[in-house]
C-alpha cells in the first residue's frame, strides 16, 4: 500500500483473488485504496477481473463472495478434521523431549549460565529453563 501511496506501482497483480484480502469487506477496502491512488488490479486466475468498469467490479464483488464462502468452509472441515483426530487420540505438534536435568543442574550448580548450559546440551535455552522451572530447579537460588 505504500508504494501505491507513493505512486510508485501501476498495477497490483496476485495469483487468485481471495489472496489479496481475508473477507469481502476487506477486500473491497483494499482495492478501493488502490483505486484511490491510480493502481489497477489484476488477478492472474480468476479472468475477466477488470477494476475499471462496472461490470469487473460486480464480478469481482461475486467473486469476492464466493472465496470467502469456500475458506469459511475450509475452515469448517479443518476444524472437523482436527476434531475427529483428536477424539481418535492422535496427538498434534512435535513430540516432547526428553531431558535428563541431572547434568544441566550441575553445570549451573557449577557457575556455567543458563545459554551455556543449554548449548552444551543441545537444547534451546527456553526448553531448558521450562524443563527446570517444571522440576523445581529453576531459578537457581542465588540469581543465576
Amino acid at each position: 500500500m505504500e508504494a501505491a501511496r507513493l505512486g510508485k506501482i501501476d498495477v497490483v497483480a496476485v495469483w487468485k483473488l481471495d489472496r489479496l484480502g481475508r473477507s469481502q469487506a476487506n477486500l473491497l477496502s483494499t482495492l478501493d485504496e488502490l483505486g484511490h491512488h491510480g493502481v489497477g488490479f489484476v488477478s492472474l486466475r480468476d479472468a475477466g477481473i477488470d477494476t475499471t468498469s462496472p461490470a469487473g467490479r460486480l464480478l469481482l464483488q461475486l467473486m469476492g463472495a464466493f472465496a470467502e464462502f469456500e475458506r469459511g468452509l475450509i475452515r469448517e472441515r479443518v476444524k472437523a478434521g482436527v476434531d475427529r483426530a483428536r477424539a481418535k487420540g492422535v496427538k498434534f505438534g512435535r513430540s516432547r523431549v526428553e531431558v535428563d536435568l541431572r547434568p544441566a543442574v550441575a553445570m549451573l550448580e557449577a557457575g556455567h549460565g543458563i545459554k551455556q548450559t543449554a548449548s552444551a546440551l543441545r537444547l534451546s535455552t527456553s526448553t531448558l529453563r521450562r524443563r527446570l522451572q517444571a522440576a523445581g530447579e529453576w531459578p537457581r537460588p542465588g540469581g543465576s
